[in-house]
């Protein structure tokens, strides 16, 4: 990230899908030194440090699924149940359910990233959830893109 303005300019966008969707916990990873990995450089709800520390690893939890696929991603007792007890996000955060999306950049000039969302009651993302979130983040790109010219 470039500067104090950039976090605060996402620091607003990301607490507005966190308002918005319900969600006890939110973070986005954008790139870090090497390439295809990422790291979790803003969290909202954190009930720890350690997701800060903590960089993105293709086929590694959630975000790393996201990585890797580049689709959505669901965690919950129905769909994909075995990333409660494996990512470490949700280990740490202590989510019971959650989502991640990929944040394809527009244009070569702006930032890729993923967002992660996630509840620690059992209250799973439906698809009117999914896709209200998903007309959030073109503000969330914008944002993330501004600096980056």
């Amino acid at each position: 990230m470039n500067g104090p303005k950039e976090l605060e300019r996402l620091t607003v966008v990301l607490g507005l899908i966190l308002s918005k969707s319900k969600s006890d916990y939110a973070a986005l990873a954008m790139p870090a030194d090497h390439y295809r990995k990422m790291k979790w450089n803003i969290s909202m709800g954190s009930r720890n440090d350690r997701v800060g520390q903590m960089k993105l690893r293709p086929g590694i939890g959630i975000g790393g699924m996201v990585l890797r696929h580049g689709a959505v991603f669901r965690v919950n007792e129905n769909e994909n149940k075995g990333m409660l007890t494996e990512c470490p996000v949700m280990l740490a955060e202590k989510l019971a359910s959650g989502i991640a999306f990929p944040i394809i950049a527009p244009v070569p000039t702006y930032r890729n990233g993923i967002l992660i969302l996630g509840r620690r009651n059992n209250q799973f993302y439906d698809e009117q959830e999914i896709e209200m979130v998903q007309s959030l983040l073109p503000n969330l790109i914008e944002m993330m893109g501004a600096e980056a010219l």
